[in-house]
């Protein structure tokens, strides 16, 4: 610039330091959260990490997995750690194990406290030493009781001594659960990558369909697909059920070839830093016309779970409760096993015997998160025997008929006894399992709000011995079900359709970009040119 001189400046160097954490997972947010949600104002919460360990009899080590309380609230996914968090103080601590210098070469190590200070949003790091303090440590956060949780404690003190002579497992476990429930930016962004990643890899089955003729070889492509993205956990074991073993609804064998199978039941999702994503896909396997159904019974099975998905998934929204959601899939799936033939009788009768469950056994889906079976919001009221009123008035929202509300409102009445506990060790119970919705559908779990992310995931299975054991051997069972339909239908095995879908303020956004319907019939075709 004309009439100024400019000195050069040769080098910059800037340190910044800040509190909280630049770019780190939100550990000190969700410890705030979790100790306003206590109620307390004084206490010491303390929990212990996972433990690392060997296999019995060998020296190999134990697949380790951080506890997800723990992740939570620390951000630490390192082995045989501890946590305190001084409420009134607001000191957020990471206990660290000292190095163990004889095992560094063969095992690296853990983090320093430089390191531990530099990586986690914490306020203080220490080692755990075989000291008085750190001793005390390690035994609060021993369950009272064998069956209580491990790592949930809660000291009405603010010193370890105080705290090693009372213990919670109750107030806090609730705390941390209705928090993690309700998912921050985030780990949105968490989910959204691992569904992100999950869904190349379904695309890449569907590409890849016609090199493919085995349960393994699907299961390794999708595998392969994750850690090239670098997603090297899954959320859970791949399931890649082709024909009958497509009605086993946790098939994780995948020994099998495709062979005479009309589908593929792809159940698979990874982990991104620990945030789980949990996607299904049924796929055709019909190599002589590629991308188009191999029965007419196939299509009808998809198209009508699809059509259960589609229209559960635009019932979301703040305010629902998703027991409503899980009855309306219930009816849905009855219909459509009347429309094809498999079921004959009395819509309402079918579904007060229970004998849809034959078909449809499992609920509409789940809370994710941490978990892929993440936790949920405390029951709003102590007695979860009963089917609440608000539930029998929300199906009334519903667009059903005024036969299928009045039916839901006398099933509500006259079933509660059994309705949130049936005993599924005893045969005769088995298709009660429609009431017996677990995690996000159980009958007095408080509505849905922004920020939850669920699984829609409707299915329609045909398992052989189910059906067998429980329903065809059964009276009042087997009068609703035509067995000469349903032998047309046993080929199909199963169809599940699998979305994660975040609660939004207006409604909800669906997180799973993996192709199905219609784009997944093309692109199968496509590939196969």
């Amino acid at each position: 610039m004309a009439g100024y001189e400019v000195a050069t400046i040769e080098s910059l160097s800037i340190n910044l330091c800040s509190k909280g954490g630049v770019n780190k997972y939100p550990a000190k947010a969700h410890v705030r959260r979790v100790a306003q949600a206590t109620g307390k104002s004084q206490g010491l919460i303390a929990l212990e990490g996972e433990k690392s360990a060997y296999y019995s009899n060998s020296d190999q080590k134990r697949h380790w997995r951080q506890d997800r309380y723990f992740y939570y609230i620390t951000g630490c996914n390192e082995p045989d750690c501890y946590v305190t968090y001084d409420i009134g103080k607001d000191i957020l601590t990471l206990w660290l194990p000292t190095i163990d210098y004889s095992r560094v070469f063969y095992d690296g190590r853990t983090s320093t406290i430089e390191e531990a200070l530099d990586k986690y949003d914490i306020d203080q790091a220490k080692y755990l030493k075989n000291k008085t303090r750190n001793l005390q440590l390690k035994t609060i956060c021993k369950p009272p009781r064998p069956w209580d949780h491990r790592i949930l404690v809660l000291g009405s003190g603010t010193s370890l001594t105080t705290m090693a002579d009372y213990k919670d497992t109750t107030t806090l476990k609730n705390s941390m659960n209705a928090c993690r429930a309700v998912k921050d930016r985030d780990e949105i962004e968490l989910i959204q990558k691992a569904n992100d990643i999950s869904s190349a890899a379904h695309k890449a089955i569907l590409t890849h369909l016609k090199d493919l003729n085995t349960e393994a070889q699907a299961e390794g492509l999708f595998v392969d697909v994750c850690l090239s993205h670098g997603a090297h956990e899954q959320a859970y074991g791949p399931i890649m059920g082709s024909g009958p073993r497509a009605g086993v609804l946790h098939y994780m064998a995948n020994e099998h070839k495709f062979a005479e199978s009309q589908l593929l039941l792809v159940d698979a999702s990874c982990e991104w830093d620990l945030y789980a994503s949990d996607i299904t896909r049924t796929i055709p396997l019909n190599n002589s016309s590629p991308g188009q159904w191999p029965s007419g019974e196939a299509k009808s099975v998809y198209e009508a779970v699809q059509r259960i998905q589609e229209e559960c998934i635009a019932l979301v929204r703040p305010g629902e409760k998703f027991v409503d959601l899980h009855w309306h899939a219930s009816h849905m799936a009855i219909d459509a096993l009347l429309g094809m033939g498999i079921l004959e009788g009395d819509h309402m009768e079918i579904f007060h015997t229970g004998t849809a469950t034959a078909f449809a056994p499992h609920g509409l889906g789940h809370h994710i998160g941490l978990d892929v079976h993440d936790l949920f919001p405390p029951s709003s009221k102590a007695d979860e025997s009963r089917v609440s009123d608000e539930s029998v008035v929300a199906i009334m929202g519903l667009q059903t008929s005024s036969d299928v509300q009045k039916a839901y409102a006398a099933f509500a009445q006259d079933h509660s006894s059994w309705a949130a506990r049936p005993d599924f060790s005893r045969p005769e119970h088995f298709h009660l399992r429609l009431a017996s919705l677990q995690g996000v559908a159980t009958l007095d779990t408080p509505p849905l709000e922004p920020g939850n992310i669920v699984t829609i995931e409707p299915g329609l299975y045909f398992n052989k011995f189910v059906l067998e054991t429980f329903f065809l051997n059964d009276p009042k069972h087997r009068k609703f079900i035509n067995t000469e339909v349903l032998k047309r239908y046993m080929p199909v095995g199963g169809v599940r359709i699998e979305d994660c879908i975040l609660v939004t303020e207006k409604g909800y956004e669906n997180l799973t970009k993996a192709p199905k319907g219609e784009k997944m019939l093309r692109i199968i075709h496509e590939a196969w040119r």
